[in-house]
């Protein structure tokens, strides 16, 4: 009944009330006027002196207090989805697993590291893992940097399972992928220790980019400190396994998009089965080299005319991504998020699907008019127009502080194109999905 859309989470139930092209034209209009603008007033980086923000001592203590109740409770429920998917009834609309992988973990936890900060190091149960067998382990070995691309290999294989595998609303598949990636990233820990799972780990290193946008940091005090958003852009440090995981999600939310088009669909027709799901790799690896291909011309255009390493700039420039990404998410799985978040709380009383009702809300329903239509429409194509408006604005302060006032503006001239492709390609996916 619910969960037939679960990985595919794209369009909106309702309609802008202005036609594409206007609104394509509005959004174009505003990239250009930002970019001239931020040439003109921002001539010195400001992010990184803004990052700093300002303490907040009272939270020390409270903050120790939370941390071990949220660690345990989201090691609870990363138990109980795995047991469910592994044990319980193998339907999509009746087991938790579905929902709680593809809504609560995959959206709603990707907006709260964006709006509170890092929690994923608190919540992240492969870190109770290794916390828990810390002292077990012998002692670690210096990771070598071929381990680290475990990253875009483990982000690409949760794109795989949710967008191409037949069966990826399954809970038995569900359940099997989770044991084979806990496997995998604890046998990296127990060989490489602790430490790895910030270098190594897929989802460890996605959230770290976009708690980065955060007005909301801890510091190595345990203070929560407040801060502008998008200030804790300027100080991160991207990897090229970084660049390449902000690539790969990047490219999964527009083959989401695109997947669920007439176009699409005009062009491979409707396959079913391993064939659905071949077409359906093909892609989503298409989608993820188109992108990769436009950004790396911006930086190689930017390295031409400043005698700069590309392969140096395409990780320093990756952080202006990060907010074209969530905002691709917030567009694309709002309305999922709205309404399957819901379903998440009626689960919970029957998370094996066994017919229970443990807290009395197994039998509720969804109430679609929770958020309005219009609200739900307009935000969507809202977060795609800010997500390139706050990348252009943490590009520029990156070529501000790299280059020299000559370089800097004219070294954004590429990259603003290839914000406003990526803008107009954005809407479009959302419009026509």
């Amino acid at each position: 009944m619910i969960l037939q859309v679960l990985a595919h989470g794209v369009g909106s139930r309702g309609d802008l009330p202005l036609p594409l092209w206007q609104f394509a034209w509005a959004a174009i209009a505003a990239l250009v006027i930002s970019f001239v603008a931020l040439g003109v007033l921002w001539k010195s980086p400001r992010l990184a002196q803004a990052a700093e923000g300002r303490a907040l001592t009272w939270t020390a203590g409270p903050l120790r207090v939370l941390e071990p109740v949220a660690r345990a409770g989201s090691f609870l429920l990363f138990v109980l989805v795995l047991a469910a998917g592994l044990f319980g009834t193998d339907s999509s609309a009746e087991n938790i697993a579905p929902v709680a992988i593809y809504v609560t973990f995959w959206v709603v936890l990707q907006s709260l590291v964006a709006i509170l900060g890092d929690v994923w190091r608190v919540l992240s149960p492969f870190d109770t893992l290794a916390l828990l067998t810390e002292r077990r382990r012998p002692e670690p070995v210096a990771s070598p940097r071929w381990s680290h691309w475990f990253a875009p290999l483990g982000a690409f294989g949760f794109l795989f399972i949710e967008l191409a595998h037949p069966s990826g609303d399954s809970p038995r598949v569900l359940g099997i992928a989770m044991l084979l990636y806990t496997g995998a990233v604890m046998g990296a820990v127990w060989r490489w220790g602790r430490s790895w799972l910030s270098e190594g780990e897929a989802f460890t290193v996605l959230f770290s980019m976009l708690a980065a946008m955060a007005p909301f940091d801890r510091d190595d005090e345990g203070y929560l400190r407040i801060r502008p958003p998008l200030s804790g852009l300027a100080s991160l440090n991207v990897s090229s396994v970084g660049t390449a995981v902000i690539l790969v999600v990047l490219g999964g939310t527009t083959f989401d998009g695109f997947s669920e088009s007439e176009l699409w669909t005009d062009l491979v027709g409707r396959p079913s089965g391993w064939s659905a799901a071949a077409w359906a790799t093909f892609g989503l690896v298409d989608a993820i080299i188109v992108l990769a291909v436009l950004y790396l011309a911006a930086v190689r255009s930017m390295a031409l005319a400043t005698g700069r390493d590309s392969r140096q700039l395409a990780n320093v420039f990756a952080p202006s991504l990060v907010p074209i990404s969530f905002g691709y998410t917030l567009a694309h799985y709002l309305q999922l998020a709205v309404d399957e978040t819901q379903t998440f709380v009626f689960r919970l009383s029957d998370p094996f699907g066994r017919g229970w009702d443990l807290f009395g809300g197994a039998d509720g329903s969804i109430d679609f008019d929770l958020v309005s239509v219009d609200v739900i429409a307009w935000f969507q194509a809202l977060a795609i127009v800010v997500g390139h408006i706050a990348g252009v604005l943490v590009a520029h302060d990156r070529a501000v502080a790299t280059f020299d006032e000559r370089d800097a503006l004219r070294s954004q001239y590429v990259m603003l194109f290839v914000m406003v492709v990526y803008s107009v390609l954005g809407l479009w996916l959302l419009l026509n999905a």
